[in-house]
């Protein structure tokens, strides 16, 4: 029960205080909308880019998996790292223009104008310093300007005239177009651009631009770019979507191109063997007037023939591994010049490996226009193509140790086959090798030659497997802030500010404010506790039925004498005295009222008699002389009713205290603290003062917390 009264005395500030807690969350919301005003709104665009699939594309697709030109399984990781490298980026700024950012001066914020420019500046900029910082430009008239360049240069210069200062050659020109479509376009007005350095510029949208996979199990890139111009967000993203495509159409065909180049060479070299085999058949034909061949020596040489196209194979393999070991060995310092015929090579973990070295070493050509190559990021790029190099190195030695040993395992069958073949006939079995020799030729260059033409079909077709599933749109709603989100967290941080402002002015001002905090403190009885009254009627209620309980219990008889006593001389000892002696008058009994410090004045009913002493006055503070004027007067009165002194100003006032048969001491709700409590307790011990009851005073307490901040403040003020 104790538990569930201590709870709700804790909740009873928060409940008083409720409407200035919904006074400060209404100021917190109006404050942020008015803040919101002043922050720039931006906008997101999103494109999507679903990538290649083996299984999509030209229907040639076998020739991809051979020779791996297209079919390469995208990883999506380093797909989203080529999206967001420097080189494609740079492509897409060749595409837009966006290095002079022009701004529009405001009061409060200035706003980037992009395509809404009036105005279209032009740049020659000779000092490097100049780029990255901001020009101001004044529009005077349809003629007149001023520029003030970083420099703190100023000069003035006229619309559609080049402009020479410090380190720069600026040329302005108006906007024909747009100014035309909107007539009442703001031209007059003050301005700022940026020229953008390349380098920074790219920096900045790669830190901007949010590129990554939609799902884990989906090859499907989404890029983002976020800009306070909606139009400009979608133009970026867009052109970077055009960038990445680009790219990858390139350099696929790059291959494509390499792979006919290779294929064709081989052809050539096949071509010629292929007429030699047949002239060797025509000439030993007719030398040796052979017409038929044995089905043994035939099915023999078949097996033979067979192995060696194997060999070819292998040994083709074989050739594009040393080749790409030995371009490996030699391209540790220009991987981006890699020929890309190295695809042609059937290892999926080598050409993404590759893939992604030329990504890096392109990231490390733009950082050396930046550092040195001592530099820590540099070092790090290098650190990183060094692991990969060496991984790369050593699965091309791998992979060539298998293909050695499949060489070695078809090289000794053909061996052996031709072993076997040396005992047949000689006539026969010669023209037998030749013819063999003839259909192996043959069949070689039958297979290169399908496969230069998948090539050619590739090449020509134009396709690429990658492809934009959904365009940047132009965004209509800001991203940031958000402000359905910063209002309510503004609300509920205005909700705690009010909790927290109610418990601190609750904590700060007098801590005796209810009865429960009296009884937790002290073993005195409290009599009541005067509520808030703020009219007259409500008083003499009050005070009637207290008069009423004190005679219940027996403590107005004849004779009684109540002391209303207090530390200060605030705390309503006046208020309480004279409207308690009115409803003990009431009750028909004779009351004198007795003013002890004369601070009660004119304000007194007429029906009840009073007695002032002189402040100033010593003789009555004489123990014997109180004692005397006590027993004098209840000879005339039946009740007492003293306004004693200030406990703390004027010690004469614990006589009052020890002649009363009931003594009321005041607790101020607004003023009195814990220790006060206890100091009243330990008085009452070391006077033995009688029948003492805590009366706690609320009636000047407003339960609002502007009226108790007012008097806390007051209060500091004068202290000091």
């Amino acid at each position: 029960m104790n538990n569930w009264k201590d709870t709700l005395n804790m909740l009873r500030p928060f409940y008083r205080g409720l409407p200035i807690i919904a006074v400060i969350m209404i100021v917190a919301v109006l404050t942020m909308s008015k803040y919101l005003n002043y922050v720039t709104p931006m906008y997101e665009s999103v494109s999507k880019i679903k990538l290649a699939d083996v299984k999509e594309g030209a229907a040639s697709a076998t020739m991809y998996k051979d020779f791996d030109v297209f079919a390469t399984t995208n990883k999506i990781g380093a797909e989203v790292e080529v999206v967001k490298s420097p080189v494609v980026i740079k492509k897409a700024l060749s595409n837009l223009n966006i290095q002079t950012t022009i701004f529009r001066i405001g009061d409060f914020r200035n706003t980037e104008l992009y395509d809404q420019s009036p105005l279209r500046i032009m740049t020659d900029i000779k000092d490097q310093k100049l780029f990255d910082k901001a020009f101001a430009v004044t529009v005077k008239n349809n003629s007149i300007l001023d520029i003030t360049t970083p420099n703190a240069e100023k000069i003035e210069g006229k619309i559609n005239e080049v402009i020479h200062a410090k380190g720069v050659d600026i040329l302005i020109v108006f906007n024909d177009s747009l100014i035309s479509r909107k007539p009442g376009l703001l031209i007059n007005d003050n301005y700022q651009f940026i020229v953008h350095s390349e380098n920074k510029l790219i920096d900045e949208i790669r830190e901007t631009i949010d590129v990554m996979a939609a799902d884990k199990e989906v090859p499907i890139i989404r890029i983002a770019y976020t800009s306070a111009v909606p139009q400009k967000s979608a133009d970026i993203v867009n052109q970077i979507s055009e960038a990445y495509i680009n790219d990858y159409i390139s350099e696929k065909y790059k291959t494509a191109d390499t792979t006919v180049d290779f294929l064709n060479k081989e052809l050539h070299n096949y071509n010629t063997k292929l007429a030699s085999s047949e002239n060797e058949i025509e000439d030993y034909k007719h030398k040796e007037g052979i017409v038929d061949i044995p089905q043994e020596i035939d099915a023999t040489l078949k097996k033979v023939g067979d192995l060696k196209k194997q060999l070819a194979n292998v040994k083709m393999s074989l050739a594009s591994i040393d080749s790409l070991n030995n371009y490996v060995q030699r391209g540790k310092d220009n991987f981006l010049d890699l020929a890309p015929n190295f695809e042609a090579y059937n290892d999926l973990l080598s050409t993404e490996i590759v893939k992604k070295m030329k990504t890096l070493q392109s990231e490390k050509r733009d950082l050396l226009l930046k550092y040195t190559p001592e530099n820590e990021k540099v070092q790090v790029v290098d650190q990183k193509l060094k692991d990969m190099d060496d991984y790369l190195l050593e699965g091309i030695k791998n992979s060539k140790a298998d293909l050695q040993i499949k060489y070695d395992e078809l090289d000794l069958a053909i061996k052996n086959a031709e072993s076997a073949f040396a005992s047949m006939p000689s006539k026969q079995k010669n023209m037998v090798i030749l013819d063999r020799n003839f259909g192996l030729n043959e069949d070689i260059y039958k297979f290169l030659h399908e496969k230069r033409t998948d090539a050619e079909i590739t090449r020509a077709a134009n396709i690429s497997f990658h492809r934009i599933l959904a365009a940047g749109e132009v965004p209509t709603t800001p991203v940031s802030p958000n402000v359905t989100l910063l209002k309510a967290v503004a609300g509920f941080l205005g909700f705690l500010g009010g909790i927290f402002l109610i418990y601190l002015v609750h904590f700060i001002k007098g801590r005796v404010n209810d009865l429960n905090s009296i009884q937790r403190s002290s073993d005195t009885p409290v009599l009541a506790a005067i509520p808030f009254l703020s009219k007259e009627k409500g008083r003499e209620l009050f005070f009637d039925k207290t008069a009423i309980e004190i005679e219940i219990k027996k403590w107005l008889s004849p004779g009684s004498v109540i002391v209303c006593s207090s530390f200060d001389k605030n705390e309503g000892k006046r208020f309480v005295a004279v409207s308690l002696a009115k409803s003990i008058e009431n009750l028909g009994k004779k009351v004198l009222l007795v003013d002890v410090d004369s601070t009660i004045g004119e304000a007194i009913p007429n029906e009840v008699n009073m007695v002032s002493l002189p402040a100033s006055g010593l003789k009555w503070k004489q123990p014997d002389v109180w004692k005397n004027l006590v027993s004098k007067w209840k000879e005339d009165n039946e009740v007492i009713v003293i306004k004693n002194a200030p406990l703390k100003k004027e010690s004469s006032s614990m006589l009052a205290m020890a002649s009363g048969t009931l003594n009321l001491f005041l607790l101020d709700s607004r003023n009195t603290r814990k220790s006060r409590i206890e100091e009243a307790d330990l008085l009452k011990e070391d006077l033995q003062i009688p029948n003492m009851q805590f009366l706690l005073n609320r009636s000047g307490y407003t339960p609002t917390l502007f009226t108790q901040a007012f008097d806390i403040t007051k209060r500091i003020f004068k202290k000091k």
